[in-house]
């Protein structure tokens, strides 16, 4: 089985710049950010090309150091360059060609996929059964205290996927590896 995988690339890319083009590849789709910081890892959702928190709010982005954006048909992905140069990398993951609509980004030449899977991760802590908002609810554990998630009807003890599909192609010495894996989406698991 031939599986499509398009990379795009840019550098020197402001994380609005990069979200503002996503934004517009995204069109109806609601896509979930994951975003560190210093001080956290925070939640959130794409909206109108801004980055919205549990209560609806936009998201500061000035201490962001990397960013993770998708939706079921790509994924953004962005990584803050400290140093003076401030060379700034973003990469758009996807099984579709968009180049028509990616002015100013790199197509790379990947390696031919032959297959791939499609994974599941746990987030950590469990449904405490509180909606945050609309669209929202909470996860917790006793050590760590409460996250948000972009996911509605997470109630008491269910838990949330995270699905992603990995791309598998043939190295130079012939076995199969894995190449990149693309975050798709969120999901209630029911406790």
């Amino acid at each position: 089985m031939s599986v499509a995988l398009f990379v795009y690339t840019r550098q020197n890319v402001q994380l609005q710049e990069a979200l503002s083009v996503f934004a517009g590849l995204a069109g109806e789709n609601r896509a979930t950010a994951i975003l560190y910081s210093p001080r956290h890892c925070e939640l959130a959702i794409l909206t109108r090309g801004e980055l919205q928190n549990a209560e609806g709010q936009a998201v500061s982005l000035n201490y962001v150091f990397e960013a993770r954006i998708f939706h079921e048909a790509a994924e953004l992905r962005w990584l803050n360059d400290p140093s003076p140069e401030k060379r700034h990398r973003a990469v758009i993951l996807t099984e579709q060609d968009v180049s028509p609509y990616l002015e100013g980004w790199n197509r790379e030449k990947a390696n031919d996929v032959i297959d791939k899977l499609e994974q599941t991760y746990l987030l950590w802590g469990e449904g405490t059964g509180r909606a945050v908002n609309d669209g929202w609810s909470e996860l917790a554990t006793a050590r760590l205290g409460g996250l948000k998630v972009p996911v509605s009807g997470v109630g008491k003890k269910d838990f949330v996927l995270l699905h992603s599909v990995e791309y598998i192609v043939e190295a130079e010495h012939g076995n199969a590896i894995v190449f990149d894996e693309r975050m798709v989406k969120l999901e209630v698991a029911r406790g």
